[in-house]
């Protein structure tokens, strides 16, 4: 009987053992929760409120678009594709940021963080000049129908830009450690999700009011 628990003993402390080490290799988002289903939802409701604005904007296209095409022409492709550019350069930095989070690789993930800021920055900058330009050429939210969806759109869109920002250098600040990221890998999840929503709310207003005819 001694023989038989000592056997019972060595394999339970050997099957820990080899728990352990499997365990220890395995990435973190083995053991994170999914993103909370409020961020889902959150997120669903905003591209309901974007597809709204779109289906406005279509609707008095089809009503004006004569003076809808006018106000296209006076757009500026070229800053609103660099900016489409800039924000998917910003969600590949955001994903592998993730990736790196899950993979407890601290110091990537940090340096990928900075780079998803970065890019938001620049997209604020661009479409500030935009504005100015706009301005300085006389055109503004009272202008016409089409340039008050123009910026009223584009402006919602710049809001959501800086609320992303903000989420970011929470992040980047706050949840910055080992112990912190393993904690916080579903805020971090989320994060992500809302960035990459920005990002694709963007490509749709660039093809809705800068390119379709």
């Amino acid at each position: 009987m001694d023989g038989i628990n000592q056997n019972a003993k060595g394999y339970a402390v050997a099957g820990v053992n080899n728990t352990g080490a499997q365990d220890k290799g395995k990435p973190l988002t083995d053991i994170s929760a999914p993103s909370e289903f409020g961020v889902w939802l959150f997120i669903l409701a905003d591209m309901c409120i974007f597809a709204m604005y779109f289906a406005v904007h279509l609707w008095e296209k089809s009503l004006n678009p004569d003076m809808f095409l006018q106000g296209q022409a006076t757009l500026n492709t070229q800053y609103g594709g660099f900016n489409t550019v800039v924000l998917l350069l910003g969600s590949c930095f955001v994903a592998k940021s993730l990736h790196a989070a899950r993979h407890a690789q601290i110091d990537r993930y940090k340096r990928l963080l900075t780079l998803t800021i970065l890019t938001g920055v620049v997209f604020l900058v661009v479409k500030t000049v935009e504005y100015q330009e706009k301005f300085a050429a006389g055109f503004h939210i009272a202008t016409n129908e089409f340039y008050r969806n123009y910026f009223a759109f584009t402006g919602f869109h710049m809001l959501h830009v800086i609320i992303g920002l903000s989420f970011l250098m929470w992040l980047l600040f706050s949840i910055n450690s080992k112990e912190k990221v393993a904690n916080n890998l579903g805020n971090i999840e989320s994060v992500g999700l809302y960035w990459h929503m920005v990002d694709l709310l963007w490509v749709i207003l660039f093809a809705l009011i800068y390119l379709a005819k």
